[in-house]
């Protein structure tokens, strides 16, 4: 079996993984359409996610300035 041969068995696992997935997918519409929800619903966790974060701060003073850090 060649690299090639390789390369292309993988890739066809994993379009039969991501098709399966696509597939238990809920909702009316086309392939796309389903895709596209749910990419949008887990955008919209990571966004509510990283709201929730709590960041940490510092202050930085000089003599005429005071800054303030985050690592936000």
């Amino acid at each position: 079996m060649s690299i090639w041969d390789e390369e292309w068995e993988n890739y066809e696992d994993d379009k039969n993984d991501f098709e399966a997935w696509l597939d238990s997918l809920e909702g009316e519409g086309t392939d796309e359409e389903k895709y596209n929800r749910e990419m949008d619903k887990q955008a919209d966790a990571e966004y509510e996610m990283m709201n929730q974060a709590v960041w940490s701060e510092w202050m930085v003073k000089g003599k005429d300035y005071i800054m303030t850090v985050s690592n936000n």
